[in-house]
C-alpha cells in the first residue's frame, strides 16, 4: 500500500498534476456553465414559443372572423412541428374552444408538474379588438436538449482541461523529463550520424532507466542487423548491376539477329555527328526477301535475316558497326573514312556475300542487296539528312536493277525534290481538273478517212500543266502510282471517258469502242474497280462493248487467281479486254488460252523494225498467227510509215494504230475528224 502512494515514478508524478488540474478546472467550469445554461435555455424557449404564437395570431384571427374551422385547425396543427409543443387551443372571447391539437406522443406528459410545463398565451386582436386567444403548452424537452448539448461541450472542455494540464505539467516540471531528454538527444545523434555504436547513459531509477536499457539493447541489435544488411545490399547491388547490363543489352540489341538495333544505331551516329567525326553510312535492303517470306514462311525469313546479318558482319572490321533497322534493312557505320573506295570495296564484299546461296532447313534461297552510301559531313551534317540521303541512294540502286550500290549525290537530292514537287502538283491537278483526254484512232488496214468510219480508239490522258504546258503520261504516271494517286486519276479518266462516249452515242455514233488503260495496282482491290466501271456504264445507259479495258503483261505475271476471276467477270459483262504492248513482258503464252482476252496489241518495238529486220517480221507473223488461232484480234501499234503498214498488211494484222493514221488528239477534234466528219 505504501509503495502504491509513493512518488517514485514519473507516471505517478505527472498523473497527480494532471488529475489535480483537471478536477479543479472541471468543477469550476461545469458549475458556472450549468447554472447559466438552464436559465438561458428556459428564457429562449419561452421567447421562441411566444414569437411563433404571435406570428400565427393574425392568420388565426382572420380565419376566426370568417369562421373557417379548417384553416384554424390547419394553422394550429403547424405548431406540432416543434418537438416541445404538447398542446394548443384557439378560444374565442367566451373561452369556447374553436380549434385544438394535442401531440399524441406527449399526451402522457400533459399531467406533469406545472413548473415543468410552459404556457404561452397570444391574444387574437384585430383593429385593437380582441376576438379570442391562442394558448400553447410545451414541455421542457428544449431545455433538456440544450443541457444535453452543453453536457457534450463540457466533456470536450474537460478533455481540453486535461490537455492543458499536461502542457503545464511538462512546462513546469521539466526536471522530471531530463532523463527522457537525454535519451532523445542520443536517439537524434544516432539518427543523424547513423552511428549505432552510441549508447545512452542511465541517470535515474525509474521507468526511464528501463527505457534507456531497452534503447541501448535496440541499438546493439540494429548495429548487428546493419552489418548483415550491408552485406546483403552489396550482393543485391551486384545483382542489379548485372540485370541493368542485361536490360541495356536487350534495349540496344536486335532480338532476331543479335546485332545492334535501330535505337543503338541512331544513338551511335548521333554521337559521331556531335563529335564531328568523318564516317560512312551504308544502307542495305535485301532484294527478294518478301518473296521468300511469302512462299516459305516467316520462320524461314527470320533465319535468312539472321544469316544475312552474320554475313554482313563478316564483311567489315571489328570496330565498325553493323545494325538491323527492322524488316530486311541493315546499316553499316564505317568510322574514320571520307573517300569512296574503301566503302566501295565493302559494298562489293557485302553484295558478293549476300548473293551466295542460303540454306534454310534444307531449302535453298537466294537474295541480293541494294545498297546506298552517304558520308558525314559531306552528305549531311545531322542525323536526319544523313539517313535520308543514304536511304535515297539505296532506292536509286533498286531503280537501277538492284544488286548494286550507289553513292549519294546532289543530283539524287534534286531528283527526290522534283519527284516530291511532282506529286504535290499532281494532287493540285486532280483537285483543279488540269487533265484532258486525248483519243487516237485504231483503224482497219485499208482505212480511208474519206470512206471509212473509225470504230475503235484508245483514250490517253494529258496533263495541261500551268507552267510546263502539255505533259505526257510517261512523265507522271509512275509518280502517281508510287504516291497512291493512280486510283483517283483512274476514276477521273473513267468518268470522263464514259461521259464522252455517252455524248457520242446521243449524237448518233453508236459503233465506237474506246480502249482505256488500267493500272496493275487496280487489280489489288478485289474487283471494286470493275464495279465502278459497270456502275458508270449503266448510269449513262451505254452498251458494255463500248468500253475496252487494256492491261499490260505485268498483270499476267502474278499467280493470283483473283486476276483470272476479274478478267472472267469483265468478259461475262460484255466488256472486251486487250493486252497492251504485247511481246515485251515475260508472261506465259499459256495465259492467252486460259484467260478471257479479246485483243492483242503488238508493241511498237516490233513494228519499227519490220522494214529492216526479217526476224521482226517472223516474230510479228508468229504472234498474229497464234492470236488468230486463239480467236483473238491483233492491233499493230506504232505504225508510222506506209512501208510499215504494208508489212503489217502482209502478216494479216487486223488493225493499225500509230502516227500514220493520227497522233492522239483532243476529243472535239477527234469527233469532228473521225466520227461526224465536220469540216474544220
Amino acid at each position: 500500500m505504501k509503495s502504491f502512494f509513493s512518488m517514485n515514478t514519473m507516471s505517478k508524478k505527472l498523473l497527480l498534476i494532471l488529475m489535480s488540474m483537471a478536477i479543479f478546472s472541471s468543477a469550476m467550469v461545469a458549475g458556472v456553465f450549468s447554472a447559466y445554461e438552464v436559465v438561458s435555455a428556459k428564457r429562449d424557449q419561452t421567447e421562441s414559443l411566444q414569437n411563433m404564437a404571435d406570428i400565427l395570431s393574425p392568420n388565426i384571427t382572420a380565419a376566426l372572423l370568417f369562421d373557417d374551422q379548417e384553416a384554424m385547425q390547419e394553422l394550429v396543427e403547424s405548431l406540432l412541428l416543434r418537438e416541445d409543443v404538447m398542446k394548443a387551443e384557439i378560444r374565442n372571447t367566451e373561452l369556447k374552444v374553436l380549434a385544438s391539437i394535442q401531440s399524441m406522443t406527449k399526451h402522457h406528459e400533459f399531467g406533469e408538474e406545472p413548473n415543468e410545463i410552459i404556457e404561452i398565451i397570444s391574444l387574437l386582436i384585430l383593429d385593437e379588438q380582441v376576438y379570442g386567444q391562442l394558448i400553447v403548452w410545451a414541455n421542457d424537452s428544449y431545455i433538456d436538449q440544450r443541457i444535453g448539448f452543453y453536457s457534450q461541450f463540457l466533456v470536450v472542455l474537460l478533455l481540453f482541461t486535461f490537455g492543458l494540464s499536461l502542457f503545464l505539467s511538462l512546462f513546469l516540471q521539466r526536471g522530471f523529463l531530463r532523463p527522457l531528454l537525454h535519451l532523445s538527444l542520443v536517439a537524434e545523434r544516432v539518427t543523424r550520424s547513423s552511428d549505432y555504436s552510441l549508447r545512452a547513459q542511465q541517470s535515474s531509477a525509474d521507468e526511464v532507466a528501463d527505457l534507456t536499457e531497452c534503447f541501448n539493447s535496440m541499438l546493439e541489435t540494429i548495429e548487428l542487423r546493419e552489418r548483415m544488411l550491408e552485406k546483403q545490399v552489396s550482393v543485391r547491388t551486384q545483382e542489379l548491376e548485372n540485370a541493368n547490363e542485361q536490360l541495356l543489352q536487350y534495349a540496344y540489341t536486335d532480338g532476331l539477329t543479335g546485332l545492334p538495333n535501330r535505337h543503338y544505331f541512331y544513338e551511335k551516329i548521333q554521337e559521331l555527328v556531335k563529335q564531328n567525326s568523318h564516317f560512312g553510312l551504308i544502307f542495305i535492303d535485301l532484294d527478294g526477301f518478301k518473296e521468300i517470306n511469302d512462299t516459305l514462311g516467316h520462320d524461314y525469313g527470320d533465319i535468312l535475316l539472321s544469316q544475312a546479318g552474320q554475313r554482313i558482319l563478316r564483311c567489315v572490321r571489328e570496330q565498325d558497326t553493323v545494325a538491323r533497322l527492322g524488316g530486311d534493312e541493315f546499316t553499316i557505320v564505317i568510322e574514320g573514312v571520307s573517300e569512296q573506295q574503301p566503302l566501295a570495296n565493302i559494298a562489293e564484299t557485302v553484295l558478293q556475300g549476300l548473293a551466295k546461296r542460303f540454306t534454310i532447313k534444307q531449302e535453298d534461297a537466294y537474295v541480293s542487296g541494294s545498297i546506298g552510301i552517304a558520308f558525314h559531313p559531306l552528305d549531311g551534317t545531322n542525323v536526319e539528312e544523313l539517313v535520308k540521303h543514304a536511304d535515297q541512294a539505296m532506292y536509286v540502286s533498286k531503280d537501277r536493277g538492284r544488286n548494286c550500290y550507289q553513292f549519294f549525290s546532289s543530283a539524287m537530292q534534286v531528283e527526290a525534290q522534283q519527284k516530291r514537287r511532282l506529286v504535290e502538283e499532281l494532287r493540285t491537278a486532280l483537285v483543279e481538273q488540269q487533265f484532258e483526254l486525248y483519243f487516237q484512232p485504231i483503224t482497219a488496214l485499208e482505212f480511208s478517212a474519206e470512206t471509212s468510219a473509225v470504230t475503235k480508239a484508245e483514250v490517253l490522258v494529258r496533263w495541261n500543266h500551268p507552267q510546263r504546258g502539255l505533259v505526257y503520261p510517261g512523265e507522271f504516271i509512275e509518280a502517281a502510282e508510287q504516291a497512291g494517286l493512280i486510283r483517283e486519276l483512274s476514276q477521273w479518266v473513267m468518268h470522263q471517258t464514259v461521259e464522252t462516249v455517252a455524248e457520242w452515242y446521243r449524237q448518233g455514233e453508236c459503233n465506237i469502242q474506246v480502249a482505256v488503260n488500267t493500272s496493275p495496282s487496280q487489280f489489288n482491290d478485289g474487283g471494286k474497280w470493275i464495279d465502278d466501271w459497270l456502275h458508270a456504264i449503266a448510269m449513262h445507259q451505254l452498251p458494255a462493248h463500248s468500253i475496252m479495258i487494256e492491261i499490260t503483261e505485268d498483270v499476267l505475271m502474278t499467280t493470283d487467281a483473283s486476276i483470272k476471276d476479274q478478267l472472267a467477270r469483265l468478259h461475262q459483262r460484255g466488256i472486251d479486254v486487250a493486252i497492251d504492248d504485247f511481246g515485251v513482258g515475260y508472261s506465259s503464252l499459256a495465259y492467252l488460252q486460259q484467260l478471257d482476252i479479246d485483243l492483242l496489241k503488238i508493241d511498237r518495238s516490233f513494228i519499227q523494225h519490220l522494214t529492216t529486220d526479217k526476224d521482226s517480221v517472223a516474230l510479228v507473223k508468229a504472234i498474229v498467227t497464234m492470236a488468230h488461232h486463239l480467236g483473238l484480234k491483233v492491233v499493230a501499234e506504232g505504225v508510222e510509215t506506209e512501208q510499215q503498214r504494208q508489212q503489217v498488211l502482209s502478216v494479216a494484222c487486223d488493225y493499225v494504230q500509230g502516227y500514220l493514221v493520227s497522233k492522239p488528239i483532243p476529243k472535239d477534234l477527234f469527233s469532228q475528224r473521225y466520227l461526224f466528219q465536220t469540216t474544220e
